[in-house]
């Protein structure tokens, strides 16, 4: 999902395998550890009453680093995406209020209330709301479906939503909810409890509540700000479902290919001929039937390369193009050359060797099954196709002497004629399927 909202960049990044760590070095990481771990970019906390003997808390001083700026994938939302069977996940990005806290907690019993409890579609439906900068968190919500039931879920789950976001959220449900947060304030290891989110939100910059502060807020939250949270959650939504699109919900299909491709060398693919590769000056294209992807270099986020030649180029719109010399024709070395110099040298990761075994090797295609009777090899494709295409001919020509005797005639017999043109239609049409075929026969 963060790869999907973010892109390959910033918090897109905790989709992907951390990549970096193949090529690091001793003196990446000193130079991390210096510029990071400093004092003020740290924060310790303890629960004792003073600080253990002996231990020494002095770190040198640094810039501050503060949380990633926040990127998008989505030129629009609420969006939706494809995902595996059996599971509905919705991501949104709210901003921090214990409004919206409040929220994940009414959205989560909704959903287990109405998938588990009443529709009997789900086993497990929740919602979480977490904090990801100092001004907005992320909520997420999820249910779980066996196959027969999933549109059923996808259908529930969406009604919940609609359901609170229209504003039919009864005082009941905000009342238990309340209830259950405000409990948490009377535990007797409150202090120690919270330190972990202290901790986080100085780190990032985010305001600091005492439990006293925390409670005014949680009393003070209504039917109303929960019904305007439901909707800003709804806006900005991801979700992922599994088969069928759910664009009747009002959700856009998130991009699944680029707006365009570069221009450049051509290698067509030598397992697909409607697939092909373009390496050029300024990136590289996938092209396929449904549309190109597009990685540029100048938005390349990673190149990975291997030692036999592939190139894997990830952009920060999270599109990734594979260039394997042994999958596309006429992938030669001085092309992988040119990629290599245009891409920017701090994206490129330089991954070990593969055992030859793991270096793909192209899928034979399957033979073209014949038309029966037609037999398999071009020429007697060649042979069918100068039959039928005779016959075709010579009744043509008998369809234009009829036509020409009965347009003298001074009652000609028009229903006559337009019969003899229709049976030869049927010729027509098997020389054209014939042709066909046999042009695909010569290709292959």
């Amino acid at each position: 999902m963060p790869l999907w909202r973010y892109g390959a960049q910033g918090y897109g990044l905790s989709s992907y395998n951390e990549l970096g760590t193949w090529s690091l070095t001793p003196d990446q990481v000193r130079h991390w550890a210096e510029t990071r771990f400093t004092s003020d970019n740290a924060v310790l906390w303890i629960t004792s009453d003073r600080v253990p003997e002996g231990l020494d808390l002095t770190l040198p001083r640094g810039s501050r680093f503060p949380a990633p700026a926040a990127t998008s994938a989505l030129p629009v939302t609420p969006a939706y995406i494809s995902g595996d069977d059996g599971h509905v996940v919705l991501t949104s990005v709210l901003r921090r209020s214990t409004a919206a806290s409040v929220f994940a907690d009414v959205l989560g019993r909704a959903l287990f209330q109405d998938l588990r409890q009443e529709g009997g579609y789900s086993y497990s439906a929740e919602a979480d709301y977490s904090p990801r900068d100092a001004e907005f968190a992320t909520l997420t919500a999820y249910a779980d479906a066996l196959p027969q039931k999933q549109d059923a879920v996808v259908g529930g789950f969406v009604d919940t939503l609609a359901r609170l976001r229209a504003g039919r959220i009864e005082q009941a449900e905000l009342d238990s909810v309340r209830g259950k947060l405000l409990k948490v304030y009377d535990a007797p290891d409150l202090g120690a409890a919270v330190l972990p989110s202290y901790a986080l939100s100085l780190l990032l910059g985010h305001p600091l509540l005492t439990p006293d502060q925390h409670r005014a807020e949680l009393n003070a939250v209504t039917t109303q700000d929960l019904h305007e949270v439901a909707r800003q959650a709804w806006d900005g939504a991801l979700l992922q479902v599994p088969g069928r699109g759910v664009d009747w919900a009002g959700l856009t299909l998130a991009p699944q290919f680029s707006t365009a491709a570069v221009t450049g060398t051509r290698h067509q693919s030598l397992e697909d001929e409607d697939v092909a590769l373009v390496i050029g000056t300024e990136g590289v294209s996938l092209l396929t039937p449904r549309g190109p992807v597009t990685v540029r270099h100048d938005a390349c986020a990673a190149m990975t390369t291997r030692p036999d030649g592939a190139r894997t180029l990830t952009g920060h719109d999270g599109f990734s193009v594979t260039v394997e010399p042994t999958l596309y024709k006429g992938v030669t070395p001085d092309r992988i050359a040119a990629l290599d110099a245009a891409v920017p040298g701090g994206a490129i990761v330089r991954m070990p060797a593969r055992e030859p075994d793991h270096i793909p090797q192209p899928r034979k295609r399957p033979p073209t099954a014949p038309s029966a009777g037609a037999g398999g090899s071009v020429g007697g494709w060649t042979a069918a196709l100068w039959l039928v295409g005779l016959l075709a001919a010579a009744w043509g020509v008998l369809c234009g002497v009829i036509t020409a005797d009965e347009s003298a005639m001074a009652d000609p017999e028009w229903d006559a004629v337009t019969g003899v043109w229709i049976m030869e239609l049927p010729l027509l049409f098997a020389a054209w399927k014939l042709f066909a075929a046999r042009r695909r026969r010569t290709r292959n």
